[in-house]
Parts: C-alpha cells; structure tokens; sequence
C-alpha cells in the first residue's frame, strides 16, 4: 500500500513510519527532508499546500503532526481539514493521530479544543479514523525527555501524582500498523492507552530503582500559573498542569500493558531543562533585587550618582527611572514571547552601566565586591539564554 505519513520527521510519526516501511511503499512528508527520506514530499502546515500533487497515487494517509505551542488553530485545525477535503475528493483513508480529551464534548485546552474540531469532521469522512494516543512514551519524546531529566534528581516535587493515560511509542506504532492492514475492522475511534500508572512509576522506570517524591501543593503550582500564566518548564506549563490533574484514567479501557514495562533504565536520555531554568531564575532574581535594592538603599545609589556627575534632578530621574525599568525587565523576561528581545535590552544596559562607570568611576574595577567585574558572568548568563531562545 502507498502511505503517506505526515510529519515524519516528528517523534510519532518517525516511529510510524520505521514501523510500516517493511510492509508498504511509505512516502515521507514534512517541511524539509531532514532524514533523506528517498520518498519525501514537502507538506507544510503553517502555509499553502498542493495537495492534488501531494496525494498523487497515495492510498493511505496517516496525519502525526502536531504541536505544543504555537498556532493550534492554523496546524491542528484549519490545515487537517484542508487534508480532509483532499482525502475526500480523492477518496482516500485518512487516519488521525489525536490525543485523549480531545474527544470530551469541552475540552480543556486550546491544544485539545483545535484537536477536537478536526477530530469531529475526519470521523465524519466514510474513509476517516481518529486514534486517541495517552501520553506517549519514547526515547525521542520531549515529554519522555522531561521525565527523565526528573527521574535523575534525588528528590523530585510533584503537585499530585494521579493514576494517569500513558501509551508507548512501540504500542502505539503497533497499533497504527494493526489499523493499517485491518483498516474496515477498526472503529471510528480508537483509544491508544495502557494501563493507567502513577507518574512516580513510570520515573522509576527510567530511573531504574524507586524514586523520592516530594508532595509540592496544588495550589501553589496553580497560584503561581495565575501569576505567570506563560511560564514553563520543558512540556510542563499551566495546559499540561491542568491536564495531568484533570483528565480521568478511569474514563478510558486500556488496549495496551502497562508502558513502564517497555522502558529500559537508562534508555532514554533527558535533556538538562534545569540549567536553563535556574540561569533564568538567576536573571530575574538580580534585575529584579536590583530595581528594589535601589530604592530601598537610596541613599547609596544617589551618592554613585554623584561620584559620577549627576547633579539631584538627572540622580532622582535616573534612580527612580532605572529601578523602575529593572524590576519591569526581571518580570518582563520571564515570559517567552519577548524573552529575545528583553535579553537583548538587558544585555545592552548592562554594557552601557559598565562603561559609564568604567570611564566616570574605574576604581570600581577594584572593588572587593566586584561591582563591575560581575557584569562579565552576568553577560555571559544572559548571552547564554539568548542562544538557548533559538
């Protein structure tokens, strides 16, 4: 059979693809052939596709895009409807590749929500099949990546640790290739979810040995989300929170074995996502302190001002003004949208701070505290993040 897998380079639909190559003519579609694929066609998204070129001689197309930020609107909805329409002109089996929660009649984040309108219009194509996956386990998986750079600490806080949907990536492409084969023999909606586990335990699993929670209050992670509401932490953020709290193991029959018992100690390799976050911390803490300190010490910072020239009026400005736009840049950095560009902003005024006073006070050089030479670790922190942005 000719099938064609959308998103192949992503982590679902790579294993997918790995899974069926040996039993069928499998074309490769993404926004760039990344892999080499020897069959590959471009499908992008998040612009205009031909699809009457990209379906051409396609029995079968599997759709594994998706994401977890960005225009949910445009690449899980709008886009997957457009396939739609092609698949239905051409007559083609459309399979989708969803998530569970999607399904509910109100879904409970965007992500799930867009999930849902193009869920709804696929099920309703005579060729159409949507595959509700739990939260899929693998090597490549950023959510499985998180978790073990998790499981590797000693103590690891957890605002709750629910009995949760969980899917392997083998159990997953098993099915997908099941459904393949059987296509007539499947349901309109197929749930993809083993049997429920305590994130604890699937920790413990990449870990190797039982891990140490460490109970963090729920109202304090929720507390903290309606103050930040764009702070994250790798996958986790205020939709994933409220995911993991809300959606019920209990609401789905498992297909699969638990996924713990796929996993390997070891084998998946997470990414340090905390070094990013404690130099981010960092950055915000000294901005902020800052801003602070320099009101709450006026007299100090006006008599700086002085040193360097400034009669009362530039002092009064510059002090109030720059503790001002150093509380609002330590706040304002947190939130990814404009974190380059604060980055960049910080980064400037801090050259600008150094050489002010390099020139009007050098002897600062010298001081014990390090006045001026800690701005070099601090542009290094900052240049650091701004790398890490791309």
């Amino acid at each position: 059979m000719n099938i064609l897998i959308l998103g192949a380079t992503g982590f679902i639909g790579k294993n997918i693809l790995l899974s069926l190559s040996h039993d069928h003519r499998i074309i490769a579609a993404s926004r760039k052939n990344t892999a080499d694929f020897p069959l590959w066609r471009k499908v992008d998204f998040t612009g205009k596709n031909n699809w009457d070129e990209i379906l051409e001689g396609v029995e079968m197309v599997i759709n594994a895009i998706g994401i977890i930020e960005g225009d949910f609107q445009k690449i899980q909805t709008d886009a997957p409807l457009q396939l739609l329409n092609a698949c239905e002109q051409k007559n083609i089996r459309l399979l989708n590749i969803s998530a569970i929660g999607a399904e509910k009649e109100k879904p409970l984040t965007e992500f799930l929500q867009t999930k849902k309108s193009a869920d709804e219009k696929i099920l309703a194509y005579k060729n159409g099949k949507v595959v509700y996956a739990g939260i899929v386990l693998g090597s490549e998986g950023k959510s499985s990546q998180m978790f073990a750079s998790l499981a590797k600490l000693p103590f690891i806080p957890l605002p709750s640790d629910n009995l949760l949907s969980f899917t392997h990536i083998s159990q997953l492409c098993g099915l997908i290739k099941d459904i393949t084969e059987r296509f007539n023999d499947f349901p309109k909606q197929i749930f993809a979810v083993a049997e429920p586990e305590k994130l604890s335990a699937i920790l413990s699993a990449m870990k190797g040995r039982k891990v140490r929670c460490m109970k963090i209050p729920v109202g304090l992670v929720s507390f903290l989300f309606a103050i930040f509401p764009k702070a994250s932490i790798g996958i986790f953020n205020k939709n994933s929170f409220l995911l993991f709290r809300k959606l019920n193991s209990a609401d789905y029959k498992p297909m699969f074995s638990k996924a713990s018992e796929l996993i390997e100690a070891g084998s998946i390799k997470g990414e340090n996502i905390f070094a990013p976050i404690l130099a981010l911390l960092s950055i915000v803490f000294i901005w902020i302190w800052s801003g602070v300190s320099s009101l709450v010490n006026s007299e100090e910072s006006f008599r700086l001002m002085h040193e360097i020239g400034a009669n009362e009026i530039i002092s009064a400005l510059a002090i109030y003004a720059g503790s001002a736009a150093d509380i609002i840049l330590g706040i304002g950095v947190i939130g990814k949208k404009y974190r380059k560009q604060i980055l960049l902003l910080q980064m400037m005024l801090v050259l600008v701070y150094t050489i002010i006073l390099s020139v009007f006070a050098p002897h600062y050089w010298l001081h014990p505290f390090g006045i001026l030479s800690k701005n070099i670790p601090l542009l290094a922190l900052s240049y650091f993040l701004f790398v890490k942005e791309d």
